[in-house]
């Protein structure tokens, strides 16, 4: 289960993103999990029963402090909400 869910809506669609703060001792060891997380709207052999054309279910990368992760971050956040 991911740390946080957040809800947005707008006129066509709810979105469900999955967001997870991870500190940087704890970032290699969960890879896993981001990887898992960030794969979900991407494939095929996962079916989100919930999902449809009215609620899409989206994976984050991981937000951490460090700057790099925190680029990382905002980028793959706008690169799946906001294009």
């Amino acid at each position: 289960m991911p740390d946080f869910l957040l809800y947005l809506e707008d006129e066509n669609c709810t979105y469900q993103v999955f967001l997870e703060p991870k500190g940087g001792h704890l970032q290699m060891q969960d890879q896993w999990k981001e990887d898992f997380i960030t794969s979900l709207s991407e494939r095929e052999d996962i079916e989100v029963l919930s999902e449809n054309e009215e609620v899409r279910l989206i994976g984050i990368k991981f937000y951490s402090d460090a700057t790099e992760a925190k680029m990382e971050f905002r980028d793959d956040f706008i690169k799946k909400l906001i294009e």
